[in-house]
């Protein structure tokens, strides 16, 4: 490919649209079950509803403040493989890299999503196999690009 560093950035829309979603939700819940009595509104709260909803909305503010905090990158370099977050880094060579396996086709409805979900790496001094979920960072296409690129290297060598 070309010679210029490529970063793919991890997604969080997910989490986004999630956290929003519930927020709505417990509105118009709150909304409806609420009192009107003399002017004033009463939030009924022995709801068990209620404390379900609030505990998926604070689950999922937990794991995006976390996610971002932790701010994933894949970073393809000459040469090399950069896994990064805020807190560490670490740096795969294409000479490390024994083969690389996609996960099997799925079949899905829109053209815009991929069909390859997992890409796996195995390494030289790993037992396991080293599993980047595709579908967790933007540009998915250009992504699986990049891996199928790193693929066709190591088995020509």
């Amino acid at each position: 490919m070309e010679d210029k560093i490529r970063t793919y950035k991890q997604r969080l829309d997910f989490y986004y649209n999630s956290l929003i979603i519930y927020l709505l939700f417990l509105v118009f819940y709150v909304l409806i079950r609420g009192e009107f009595s003399k002017e004033k509104f009463t939030v009924i709260f022995k709801d068990p509803i209620l404390y379900i909803v609030i505990i998926f909305i604070l689950f999922f503010l937990v794991v995006l403040i976390l996610n971002y905090v932790r701010a994933k990158k894949l970073i393809f370099d000459n040469g090399k493989i950069i896994l990064k977050n805020r807190f560490g880094q670490r740096e795969l060579t294409k000479s490390e890299i024994i083969f690389v396996k996609f996960s099997r086709e799925r079949k899905r409805f829109k053209e815009d999503k991929s069909h390859i979900r997992i890409v796996k790496l195995k390494l030289l001094n790993r037992k396991r196999l080293l599993r980047i979920r595709l579908s967790e960072f933007n540009n998915e296409k250009d992504l699986i690009n990049e891996f199928k690129h790193i693929s066709k290297e190591v088995a020509a060598k």
